[in-house]
């Protein structure tokens, strides 16, 4: 099963289980730290594959290889839905709890299954603390590298302005030699 449809069944899984059962009954909580915990562990690995993808538009973007841009962006944007729908399912998880999907409500969360009896608990709490932050630390990852290439990109879109101004305005532009010396290949 992929991570999509796991994400499917698991909301229709919690949609049940909220419906039987309210929010802060023990089994609950530890049926909800189990699925937070899936949850997590395929943000993590979506994320992971965007970070990626997101080095290998930078790539491509500076060898202006224009048709695998423009497959790496499509795989950009499956990576980003499939991200949206993973925290939309961990939104709907909290939901019963009244617990937001933000940093705030994750750590609220965190506390909750952390006052649970240790031997009552069958979550592995440091690993979904582990994987948790982890998932933090490659979505920080991915917003450096976006921002990177958001910069290289106004610097390509600014230096083709440049050639597309300098190619109408009729003058000539200097052109240089492997020394960096001035070259005027039109007068030869």
């Amino acid at each position: 099963m992929n991570s999509t449809q796991r994400m499917t069944t698991d909301a229709k899984n919690a949609s049940d289980a909220s419906a039987r059962q309210p929010a802060g009954v023990d089994g609950g909580l530890e049926d909800l730290g189990q699925k937070m915990l899936g949850n997590i562990q395929d943000a993590l690995a979506l994320s992971r594959k965007l970070e990626r993808v997101l080095e290998s538009v930078h790539q491509k973007m500076l060898e202006r290889n224009i048709t695998a841009l423009e497959h790496s962006l499509e795989t950009q944007i499956q990576l980003l839905n499939m991200l949206q729908m993973n925290g939309a399912l961990r939104e709907h998880y909290l939901k019963p709890l009244g617990l937001s999907p933000d940093q705030q409500g994750m750590s609220h969360f965190f506390s909750l299954v952390n006052q649970q009896p240790a031997n009552a608990s069958t979550v592995n709490r440091q690993a979904l603390n582990k994987y948790w932050v982890q998932l933090e630390g490659s979505a920080n990852r991915c917003q450096q590298i976006n921002s990177a290439n958001g910069r290289l990109l106004a610097r390509l879109s600014a230096s083709t302005r440049k050639i597309i101004a300098l190619t109408f305005s009729g003058q000539t532009a200097a052109t240089y030699d492997q020394n960096g010396l001035t070259v005027n290949s039109m007068a030869e």
